[in-house]
């Protein structure tokens, strides 16, 4: 993410995030960081604060986005979670959001597996949404090409086409993070609301 300049975006909008969702009393939160690897920087159920300590736990100088790995470790995290909530709270319905910050560089090869992970946590109820750091130019998502091969011929697609998670957000201006967050969470909402049994 240093690379694509979104390194200092993606700061400020966990700090954003993480304002919001207190100040919606959304419940508890989590955050790692991820890359190469992951780092698990507050677990739920912490009752310390997240702070300005916490940013500097974010690297941002990784070689690759393993948004595999990242599921594989946040997805058994949100339904332990889960599990605890209803154990305290039985006739509340657990509703959980993972908030992905990225700048959506992932891995073409890894698709498939992503789509595999984003149905596994939707079936368990768990709403998947990227917020993508995106810079205008060539490496902008909106530029990029995914190159395939194909009985010997090259094939080109936007990249954004057959993106592996359909709900994302394109994320240009950090100063639209909040009404833009705002205007997810309300569709997050209205959306359990709506399908609540």
């Amino acid at each position: 993410m240093r690379a694509s300049g979104a390194d200092a975006a993606a700061l400020t909008a966990l700090a954003t995030i993480t304002q919001a969702l207190a100040q919606l009393e959304a419940g508890d939160l989590a955050v790692c960081a991820f890359g190469d690897d992951v780092n698990m920087i507050r677990r739920f159920g912490d009752p310390r604060p997240l702070d300005a300590r916490a940013a500097d736990a974010f690297r941002f100088d990784q070689r690759s986005t393993d948004v595999v790995a990242l599921l594989r470790a946040a997805l058994p995290e949100l339904r332990d979670a889960r599990r605890a909530a209803s154990g305290r709270a039985h006739h509340a319905t657990c509703l959980q959001l993972a908030l992905v910050v990225s700048d959506g560089h992932f891995d073409s090869g890894s698709r498939n597996h992503l789509r595999r992970l984003h149905r596994d946590a939707a079936d368990d109820g768990i709403a998947l949404v990227l917020v993508l750091i995106d810079r205008p130019g060539r490496e902008s998502l909106t530029e990029m090409k995914l190159v395939t091969f194909d009985d010997g011929l090259v094939q080109t697609t936007p990249y954004l086409d057959n993106f592996p998670f359909p709900c994302y957000v394109l994320l240009r201006d950090v100063a639209a993070l909040p009404e833009t967050l705002a205007l997810a969470l309300k569709q997050w909402f209205e959306f359990f609301a709506a399908h609540r049994p």
